[in-house]
């Protein structure tokens, strides 16, 4: 495995705390941001609103930071729109060794959908500036469209006649398909196969509903991995060779899958490692059972092949379902 950096890092976190938020110089009540979440949820802003003000703070080891091999380090809070191709930096202030405060602008006419936000301590290193030497291993996220404080998601699932749909022609027999190339992934759902609709929707009936159970996690298995995959062809390389952390979905789905490939490695290490497998091609079957390990514990395949073989045993000893 690589170094994931060829120059002195931060061996300690960076934490990234939200203190305040303000819409229009109006407070933000406290339950619509999460720490452990690490997300401001803003649809109650609706249309009316101008500029929301993000008051953060970021802290790391002062003890680390003043014995590092680099001088003058500094802090940035980067915020990036994926949906509008917007990013903006906002320098913070210094109030003591390690910890740096400030404020975010997020203005109306910049965003859609929800952004990303982070912190990034860089300083000199030998005769280069603006190195960076740590970073937030878990970004913020203002998200626009949520009415609760979560990262947690949804896939968004569209029934549609595979036949019909031009995209979706030469997959004609399959019955279903991940579209995950738009900002938001989609899962199509073939309504030409008779009955599938019926098995996925309906909820009578013991057999049926152990039926429907198993095919739901499947699908949510087989979306996982093409998520995982389409996330991997995102994650690009700096100048330095150093691989970049792609946001949005991409992002949420590598974080949540990563530790599950590598368990061994830290976020930017495993990071490092799959996009090393994926450019050198080695390791590719240990690779691919890795990520459908993943996949499964995403798609929690596990528990409900369990529960659907206990149920089937009830069900053929004579005791029905529960």
């Amino acid at each position: 495995m690589r170094r994931a950096f060829p120059y002195p890092v931060l061996a300690g976190d960076v934490n990234l705390r939200v203190e305040k938020v303000l819409a229009d110089n109006t407070p933000l009540v406290l339950n619509l941001f999460s720490d452990v979440e690490s997300v401001i949820a803003l649809h109650s802003l609706k249309r009316d609103w101008k500029e929301v003000l993000i008051n953060l703070v970021v802290r790391v080891d002062a003890q680390e930071l003043a014995a590092g091999g680099w001088n003058n380090p500094s802090c940035l809070a980067v915020v990036r729109n994926r949906k509008t191709n917007v990013r903006l930096t906002f320098p913070l202030m210094e109030e003591e060794t390690g910890v740096w405060r400030g404020d975010v602008e997020l203005r109306r006419g910049e965003h859609l959908g929800r952004c990303e936000i982070d912190a990034w301590v860089v300083a000199e290193v030998g005769a280069s500036t603006n190195r960076l030497i740590g970073r937030t291993q878990q970004r913020w996220s203002a998200d626009f469209e949520a009415k609760q404080p979560t990262r947690q998601r949804s896939i968004k699932m569209v029934w549609k006649n595979f036949a019909d749909h031009p995209f979706l022609m030469d997959f004609r027999d399959d019955p279903w398909m991940l579209d995950a190339e738009a900002s938001e992934p989609v899962l199509y759902l073939n309504s030409a196969i008779d009955g599938f609709r019926a098995v996925l929707d309906g909820t009578s009936g013991a057999e049926r509903k152990l039926v429907r159970d198993i095919m739901a996690t499947q699908i949510a298995s087989e979306a996982w991995t093409a998520m995982f995959n389409t996330a991997l062809y995102s994650i690009h390389e700096n100048e330095d060779g150093i691989a970049q952390w792609p946001g949005g979905w991409q992002e949420e789905v590598l974080r949540k899958m990563l530790p599950h490939v590598f368990p061994d490695l830290k976020p930017d290490e495993s990071l490092a490692e799959v996009v090393s497998r994926r450019t050198s091609g080695e390791g590719g079957s240990d690779l691919h059972a890795r990520i459908m390990h993943a996949a499964t514990l995403a798609s929690k395949k596990q528990k409900a092949v369990a529960s659907t073989v206990r149920t089937l045993t009830r069900i053929e000893n004579g005791g029905g379902s529960q």
